[in-house]
Formats: C-alpha cells, sequence, structure tokens
C-alpha cells in the first residue's frame, strides 16, 4: 500500500494531513483548500488493499504474473468507477450525496492502483450518535430517509450493501443522506459477494463470509439496526459472546409498537424482514398516525441532584421570593409604567445583591432590557438577548507540530444535534411510492403535537413557628423584635398598607398562643447535639464499613491465544463482584469472579480493551476499578500451499499473511530416513529439491524470530514426477471459437489439466478438462491470444499464443482414394514458410506422428480403417495458423474376399522371423510358432492358404496395425507386395516390420487393400 499524495490535478491547492482510519485498504485523510479554507475528506482505496494479496493470486495459480494480476486489478478499479458514477446519478434524484472528484493513480511500485475520493466534511450520522441525543421527531425521519433513499436505490437497479452510521451524512436542513460507495446490481445478485470493505457490523448475519449468498433484505435489516441504536441510547445490542443468527433483545427505550417494527427488520430470518424499504418506511407512517412525533430526546433526561445544605435551601427559597415578585411586578406594570415605577425596579435590585442599577431608559424607546441569569424570569414586554459565542477558524481547524490537520478531532466536540425544519420537501422525482410516504410523514409532522410532560412545580407548605415557653419569650424578645422590625420593613415594601396591618395582626395572634415547656432550653439544646453526634458517627460508620468497598489492585495475565485473565486482590465476597470487558465500539463481555478471577477468552488481536469491576447492591468501589488492555498483535497464516516444482522430486511452498511479516521464515521436515531438515529464507516462497518420488512429506511453517502466529502452518505433499504437457497447439479458429490441443506424457497418469485462455483486451477463461483438447469461446479473432495448461497440482505450464494476424489457411482438406494413404491439401493464402510445413496428426488417442513438406500437401500412410485421425498444420517457423485443423475418420473395413478366396480361407500363423532373408516355411522349426515374444525380438507371419487361389499381378498393401489392451493404436506400418509373387503354393511369407517395445499384450491386425485379411494377439515380455 502507497503512501497518500497530494495529487494532481484534484488536490492542487490542498493540504492533506495523516490518515485517521485505515481497514480493509481504505484511508481516510483529512484536507483543506488553502484558498477557501474549507473541510474535506480525501478517502483513498488501495487496490490491492496489500501485497499479501498479490500473492495470494500468484500462489493460487489464478494469474500466472504480476502483469495478469494488474488487468484484475483494473477491472476492479472499473468497477469502483462505476459505483461512483452510480452515486452521482442517484444525488440528482433523492437521499443521496455524491463525491465531488475522483482520481485514479498507479501505485509507485507498480502492483495496483489508489483510487482518490474527494468530499465535503460532514457531520455523519456516527457522531451525532456519540455528541447528541436522538428526538422521537428525528429518529422517525432517520427511519423515512433511509427507507426512501434505498427505494430510490432499488428503483434504480441497485441494491446498497453498506448502510452504517458512517455513511449516513446529515445535512443543514436536518435531512439524512447516503454519501458512500456500496452499490450492487439487482440483477447480479445471485452471481455477487459481498467485497470485504462493504463488511460491517450492521451487515446481515446471513453474509457470514466472502462466498455467502447475499439478498434483498440485507438493507432493511441495517436500516433495522440503526434505528436499533436511536433507541437505544446510541448503544448496538451485540457482545462478544453473540452468534450471528441470535435473536437480539428489544431496544431499551422503544415502546412495543416501534420495537416490532425495528425486530421485523433485524430478524435473523430473512424470510421474516421487511422485503422491500417501501414496505418498511409504510410502516413507520402507520406509526406515526397512531402515535405522532414529539421533538423530545428519546432517552428521558435525569433531572439534577439537589443539594439537601440549608445554606443552599435558603439561597432558593430567596430566588423563588425574587421571581415571584418580579412576575407581579411584570403583570401589573405597563410598558408605560416602567419608568414611572423605577423605585420599585431598583427595590428589586437590592433584594437580589445587583451590583449595579439599571439606567433609566430614554422615554422614546419601546421596551427596554433587564439583565439577569439564566434562571431569573423575563418580562414579556422585554427583548432578551444571549450574545452566541464565536468559534474561531483556528479552533476547528490546526496544524499539529508535524504539521498534520487537526481540525476533526477539534471539530467533533462542537458538534451539534442538527434542527429539524418543517418545510415541505418535493418528491416528484421519486417513485410514487416513496413520495407518498414522505409526504404522508410530512403532514404528520407540521401537526402539532402535545407539548412534552414536564414536572409539577413544588407545593409550598408553610412550616408553623416554633412553640416558646414565657420564660423563652422574655429571653429571646430582645432578638425577635429586631428580626420582626426587619421582617416587616421588607412585607411594608413588597406589600400595601392594608396587608401589613393584618400581616402584624396574624403575628400577634401567635405570640398570644405559645404554651409552657418543661425542660429548660439547655438540657434541649444538649439532646439535639447529642443525636446529631450520633446520626454523624452511624453514618460515618457505615459510609467507612459498608457503602465503601475497596479493591486493593488489579492484574491483567494475557495471553497470545486472545485470553485474559483478571486477577482481583480485594476482600470483598465476590459474589457480588462482576468484571466488564468493553472494546472501542462499545461491545461488552461480562464474567463473574470465581476464585478471585475472571477469564474472557477469544478475545480479537491487535485491539483494544477497557476492563471495569462493578458490584452488586448498595455499595460503591473505590481504589483500582478499571484497567485497559490491548491484546497482542498475531500474524495470520490465511494460505499455506505446495505444488510440484520444475524437476521431479521438487516442490513449490507459497504462503501468504496477514499482520506483521518476519525478517526470515524457516521450513522444518522429515527426509527418507526420518532425519530432520531444516531451510531457512526470506520471502514467502521456497522451493524444496530432492524428495523421493511418491513418498509423502509434512512441512511446518514458523518464523525465525519471534511472533504470534496464527492459522494454517502445516502442510502435507506427496513428491512427484513432473508432468509437462508436450506440443501445445492453437489448432484453429472457426466462428470465434479458439481449439487447442496437447499431448499428454505417456508414463505419468494425470488425472485433469487447467487450460487457461486471455489476452491484454481483457478476456481471460480458464477450463478443467479430464481430455487432452479445449476449445475457447473468444470475443474477436483479430486479438492475440495465450493459452496455458497447466496438471493439476503441478507448477509448469506449457503455452502457445495466436498473434494478431495469425495466418489463415483455407480448402484443408483430404483425399481418401488411394488404399492406405491419405492426400492432404492446402491453400495457405499469403502465407509461405521458408523452412516449410509441419504436419502433425494422431489416430485416435495414440502418439503423435509428425510429417516436414516443402509444398502445399503431402501424404499420410499408413491408414487403419475405422480410425480417426486428428490432422493439425503448423508452419515451421512459429507463426500461429488459424484454421489449420482437420479430422478424418477412416471407414470401417470389409473382411477381405478376392482372387477367388476369403477372410476364412487363410490360416495366420505368428512366428519367430529367422536370422536371414529370403527365408520361406522349410526354414522353421516348431519352436518358431510362438505369439510371445521378448522385448526386441522380430515377429513374422507364415500364411496358409485353404483353397485354390487365382494369380494376378495386382499390388497388394499390407497394413500392420498393433493395438494395447485398451484399443490404442501404438504401431502401424505398410509394405507393398504384388497378389502373384507374395504366394507360392499356397503359402506367404509376411515380415512384421515393427514390433511394440513395451512390454503387454496386444492384438495385431493385417490388412489388404484396405480389408481386413486376418488378427492374432501377442505378447511382448522383457527379456
Amino acid at each position: 500500500m502507497s503512501e497518500p499524495m497530494l495529487i494532481s490535478p484534484m488536490l492542487d491547492n490542498f493540504i492533506m494531513g495523516n490518515p485517521i482510519s485505515d481497514h480493509n485498504g481504505v484511508r481516510c485523510c483529512p484536507a483543506m483548500a488553502k484558498e477557501s479554507d474549507d473541510k474535506y475528506i480525501v478517502k483513498i482505496i488501495s487496490i490491492p488493499a496489500s501485497q499479501t494479496q498479490v500473492e495470494a493470486l500468484l500462489l493460487s495459480g489464478a494469474y500466472a504474473d504480476k502483469e495478469a494480476a494488474l488487468s484484475y486489478y483494473q477491472e476492479l478499479v472499473d468497477g469502483i468507477s462505476d459505483e461512483v458514477k452510480t452515486l452521482e446519478k442517484l444525488s440528482q434524484l433523492e437521499g443521496f450525496l455524491p463525491y465531488e472528484g475522483m482520481q485514479t493513480v498507479p501505485m509507485t511500485d507498480g502492483t495496483g492502483f489508489d483510487i482518490y475520493l474527494l468530499s465535503t466534511y460532514r457531520n455523519t450520522l456516527q457522531r451525532y450518535y456519540q455528541k447528541s441525543a436522538m428526538t422521537h421527531l428525528g429518529a422517525m425521519n432517520l427511519g423515512l430517509d433511509l427507507c426512501a433513499a434505498l427505494a430510490v436505490c432499488r428503483k434504480s437497479g441497485y441494491l446498497y450493501v453498506d448502510l452504517k452510521p458512517e455513511n449516513v451524512y446529515i445535512t443543514a436542513e436536518g435531512s439524512y443522506r447516503i454519501g458512500d460507495l456500496g452499490f450492487i446490481k439487482l440483477d447480479s445478485l445471485k452471481y455477487a459477494s459481498l467485497p470485504e470493505r462493504y463488511r460491517s457490523i450492521y451487515t446481515a448475519p446471513e453474509i457470514n463470509d466472502a462466498f455467502a449468498a447475499l439478498n434483498t433484505t440485507m438493507d432493511t435489516y441495517a436500516v433495522g439496526l440503526i434505528l436499533y441504536q436511536a433507541f437505544n441510547d446510541g448503544q448496538l445490542p451485540f457482545n462478544a459472546s453473540a452468534q450471528p443468527g441470535d435473536m437480539l433483545p428489544p431496544p431499551a427505550y422503544a415502546d412495543y409498537e416501534m420495537a416490532e417494527i425495528i425486530m421485523k427488520a433485524c430478524n435473523p430470518d430473512p424470510a421474516e424482514r421487511w422485503t422491500d424499504p417501501i414496505e418498511m418506511g409504510q410502516a413507520i407512517i402507520s406509526y406515526m398516525q397512531r402515535n405522532g412525533a414529539h421533538d423530545t430526546p428519546i432517552v428521558p433526561v435525569p433531572e439534577p441532584v439537589q443539594e439537601e445544605s440549608v445554606e443552599l435551601a435558603q439561597e432558593e427559597s430567596t430566588e423563588d421570593t425574587i421571581v415571584e415578585i418580579t412576575e407581579n411586578i411584570c403583570e401589573e406594570v405597563s410598558e408605560d409604567d416602567i419608568e414611572a415605577d423605577a423605585e420599585t425596579v431598583e427595590d428589586i435590585e437590592e433584594v437580589t445583591g445587583a451590583d449595579d442599577a439599571q439606567e433609566e431608559a430614554p422615554a422614546q424607546n419601546e421596551a427596554s432590557t433587564i439583565d439577569s441569569s439564566e434562571n431569573e424570569p423575563q418580562c414579556p414586554q422585554n427583548d432578551l438577548t444571549i450574545e452566541n459565542v464565536e468559534i474561531s477558524e483556528e479552533s476547528i481547524y490546526s496544524e499539529d507540530a508535524e504539521g498534520n490537520l487537526t481540525f476533526l478531532d477539534d471539530a467533533t466536540a462542537d458538534e451539534t444535534s442538527p434542527e429539524h425544519l418543517e418545510e415541505e420537501i418535493d418528491y416528484n422525482e421519486i417513485s410514487d411510492e416513496v413520495s407518498d410516504i414522505l409526504n404522508q410523514a410530512d403532514e404528520l409532522i407540521a401537526h402539532p403535537t402535545p407539548d412534552p410532560v414536564v414536572q409539577p412545580e413544588p407545593i409550598d407548605v408553610p412550616i408553623p413557628a416554633p412553640i416558646v415557653t414565657e420564660a423563652e419569650e422574655t429571653e429571646e424578645s430582645s432578638d425577635s423584635v429586631e428580626a420582626e422590625e426587619t421582617t416587616e420593613q421588607i412585607v411594608a415594601e413588597e406589600v400595601s398598607e392594608e396587608g401589613t396591618e393584618e400581616m402584624t395582626e396574624e403575628v400577634s395572634d401567635e405570640e398570644e398562643t405559645t404554651v409552657p415547656v418543661k425542660k429548660s432550653h439547655w438540657v434541649r439544646n444538649l439532646i439535639l447535639a447529642l443525636l446529631a453526634v450520633g446520626l454523624l458517627v452511624g453514618g460515618f460508620f457505615f459510609y467507612k464499613n459498608y457503602y465503601l468497598q475497596p479493591i486493593e489492585a488489579i492484574v491483567l495475565e494475557g495471553t497470545d491465544d486472545g485470553s485474559l485473565t483478571v486477577v482481583i486482590n480485594s476482600s470483598i465476597d465476590e459474589k457480588k463482584l462482576t468484571v466488564i470487558c468493553s472494546d472501542t465500539y462499545g461491545n461488552q463481555l461480562t464474567r463473574p469472579v470465581i476464585n478471585g478471577k475472571a477469564v474472557f477468552e477469544g478475545l480479537s488481536p491487535n485491539s483494544a480493551f477497557t476492563i471495569q469491576v462493578v458490584i452488586d447492591g448498595f455499595h460503591r468501589l473505590t481504589g483500582n476499578t478499571s484497567a485497559a488492555y490491548t491484546t497482542p498483535t498475531q500474524t495470520n497464516i490465511v494460505q499455506f500451499t505446495a505444488v510440484t516444482g520444475t524437476e521431479d522430486g521438487s516442490v513449490v511452498l507459497g504462503f501468504a499473511i496477514e499482520g506483521p511479516d518476519a525478517e526470515q521464515w524457516k521450513i522444518s521436515y522429515q527426509d527418507d530416513q526420518n532425519q530432520p531438515k531444516e531451510s531457512i529464507f526470506t520471502g514467502h516462497m521456497l522451493t524444496v529439491n530432492g524428495l523421493s518420488v511418491g513418498q509423502e512429506y509434512t512441512f511446518v511453517l514458523a518464523p525465525v524470530n519471534p511472533l504470534n502466529i496464527t492459522g494454517t502452518t502445516e502442510i502435507k505433499h506427496t513428491a512427484s514426477k513432473i508432468v509437462k504437457t508436450e506440443k501445445v497447439i492453437i489448432t484453429g479458429c472457426i466462428n470465434n471459437q479458439l481449439s487447442v490441443t496437447w499431448l499428454a506424457p505417456k508414463d505419468v497418469p494425470v488425472d485433469s489439466w487447467t487450460v487457461r485462455c486471455y489476452n491484454d483486451k481483457g478476456f481471460d477463461e480458464t477450463i478443467v478438462t479430464g481430455d487432452t483438447k479445449a476449445t475457447f469461446n473468444i470475443t474477436d479473432a483479430k486479438c492475440e491470444y495465450t493459452v496455458e495448461v497447466t496438471a493439476i497440482g503441478m507448477s509448469v505450464a506449457q503455452r502457445a499464443f495466436a498473434s494478431a494476424d495469425s495466418a489463415t489457411i483455407t480448402d484443408f482438406k483430404v483425399d481418401d482414394s488411394n488404399p492406405g494413404q491419405l492426400a492432404l491439401s492446402w491453400n495457405p493464402g499469403k502465407l509461405n514458410p521458408q523452412d516449410g510445413w509441419i504436419v502433425s496428426y494422431t489416430i485416435d488417442n495414440s502418439a503423435t506422428n509428425e510429417i516436414l513438406c516443402s509444398r502445399n500437401d503431402t501424404t499420410i500412410s499408413p491408414v487403419i480403417p475405422g480410425r480417426t485421425y486428428h490432422i493439425t498444420l503448423q508452419s515451421s517457423d512459429g507463426t500461429a495458423i488459424l484454421g489449420g485443423e482437420l479430422v478424418y475418420t477412416a471407414a470401417v473395413a470389409d473382411d477381405f474376399s478376392g482372387y477367388g478366396v476369403s477372410k476364412d480361407l487363410m490360416e495366420f500363423n505368428m512366428v519367430r522371423t529367422p536370422s536371414y532373408s529370403g527365408w520361406d516355411r522349410y526354414d522353421l522349426s516348431s519352436s518358431d510358432y510362438t505369439t510371445t515374444f521378448e522385448v526386441g525380438e522380430e515377429a513374422s507371419f507364415l500364411v496358409r492358404m485353404l483353397h485354390e487361389y487365382d494369380t494376378s499381378d495386382d499390388n497388394i498393401i499390407t497394413v500392420f496395425a498393433v493395438e494395447d489392451e485398451s484399443g490404442n493404436i501404438v504401431e502401424a506400418s505398410i509394405s507393398e507386395e504384388s497378389w502373384i509373387n507374395m504366394w507360392y503354393r499356397n503359402y506367404c511369407e509376411l515380415d512384421v516390420p515393427k514390433m511394440p517395445e513395451v512390454p503387454g499384450k496386444y492384438k495385431m491386425s493385417i490388412y489388404f487393400n484396405g480389408a481386413l485379411a486376418g488378427e492374432t494377439n501377442f505378447t511382448v515380455v522383457n527379456n
């Protein structure tokens, strides 16, 4: 993967920071335009995501070399370019936001491409969940906007498969839009697989691997999971122990109707989900019709904690008095009387402790402004203004010491909830179903909704004055008189003279109703003091010894396999303790404490976790209650292969990894004498030579330096002889069907062959066959083509090439009018090879025979009746020839009849050929008559005529055909002699020109002028 660059021309006049995320070959970098200071995000998609993918393709044999793999990656780049165009097209309808620029650049190492995508920095739904409280109305808008966008996508012939909060953007108008790639054509859904970069926690659980079949409920599942998060305080329901097929619990803050809509979308069974976004959107509309849509938070906002100190209660009482007096003034004083009652206002300011009196407003002003704190009431006649705090550009966008852009981290804290504007939206360009749903939603949102329930004001219950004795009345009279006078003075300023007289009468009545007590004042105070001390001591003891529970220490013990043991040092009853392990995505695992330990297994490698200890009951933990842990980094061996090398007894071992690489690797195995062998190498490929053919070996892979290894580290391989095809020939191209043939080795059986045909124009097709020929339906006969033939399990491929202007011959034909011969001729067109032609032919599945000729004709001899001849024509200078293939099947032979005799009147006896020429039947002994011959011995036939025959000077062409037990022709030869010279006194001696050189059982057939004269079975053995 290459480093991010300020590519030209797309990123001219831009500043770009370091990647803020990096996953599956996709990186996101912050950027800013130099001239406008506008903020952007640059997404970089690397194809391939890593060098490992290149190695995996080459090791699997899917592509012969890096150039072929590069052509494959170019196809992937073209697919992403098509997705960008699809996003642009959908953004012109409804529900999607396009990219503002795209540019593809080759990687610096030449192994692939980097795709740069430029978009404006926008607020995402993921950040909104993290920073703001979702409202009921916001959740309804979210669900409807997503259903509408997905419906538009389907109407355009695509399914969106990468829906997640990171890809959902919130516009300035408060609507929700999809702004990233993830489109798959609906008509190719059953053939497609989900790319790894589109896989997330919002992917439907049945799509559990790269080869799982896709379905049309994937998008509604993602909508359901996003709404689940909205009604579950921004949290997903998954934890590390959940299985993909588990039913989810209902969202914590959804009523039963909304929970049914969400749970139907998130059902683990695709058959039970909403089948169409239109259907799910209509269900949300129906819900709004029954329940309305309140713009109140889904998660209730907790009430502030009330402090119970007497001093704070007195301050709140004073504030309530001020508020009540101010409200009365606002109701009684008109706009014209504000200036006249300045003294009253000054009295209010004096009670509240205001530092400065408000200046008198000019008479011509229609309203005055009273500065107040946040909790102070406001008069309806006055306009109170709170100045917004402006955030400078520097506080949102800045650079660190290394010049990296940091505006994303700084701006995140300033993100706020978008305002949901109640504007009418025109959906005319969307389908009727989508438009109907969204218009219904607009009408419901436009209707007035009931105000949110608020907590009633507390009832003010007056507390009666304390009862005192006559003695105490005398002692306290001096203090109480002064307090009463102060109270009467304040009340006199607040109420009229009539109210003052009534209050004075009530105070007098209370003074006259006092009764005597039995105990003195100091005794009562002492008892109260003792009670207070007891309560304090008891409360402190309860707080210290019961409420507070200490944890002395937490010790984390991790292993390389992803296990973590949390050791807790504490005297607390461990039945009350629970340990929670949380990852960075909010997923949690809980474990009980047993024998002072909590054990977590199967944690993801190279991941950060937070460990938290919690306690049940009315307790609070103190001391070390949390810790951070990061699992060790792992290197996963994703592929380990072994194929036969380029010589007998060799093996090519190759592997691909995910994770950190080792500087050196080693392969260990045992030789033929069970002695350990070890080879140390660099890179990911090693060739081992000198193995015994037919023996199985076990190879074990390990890093030389310490490294945490998982995956496949062991492989078995049986050493074998190398299998190489011979004479791979492109035999013709007729009606855009390119035919190729080859020869299999005689001594090594091959179960199947892998044949690949490709060119640099994008054509690439592979056929696996057990035959020694294949036919490809090519797209253009005028292009160059390369054909590779490889035996299964072998690493050696043979190639044949068809050039762009391959020579095409015409009138390639055969003439069989002469017995035992095929006369071939052809029209070479403009081609005239200097060294002539090569005619190759096979008889059924026999070995290939070749004939060199300088002219445009030749003869094949002998011709065996009933056999099929595969004939190909090649130029001796290597020029590829199209149209140079011919198949001829000779007629089945009749039994010989002529010259007064027939086949059943001739007796064929096989004998060892005497060592001298001119022999006859009188030179043979009984030991010469046999049907068993040693390798290299010559054989002949002594033929006896059982009837008188006619004489003739006609020439007789005799063909000897030898076939093995499978019926394949292994030897064929021909001789010619006149009929009268062949016979002497009813006997004929025929020498066999060539015998088989391989031991086995055979059958010899003798033909006279193409007619079957006799057959004999015989055996060839070793010396």
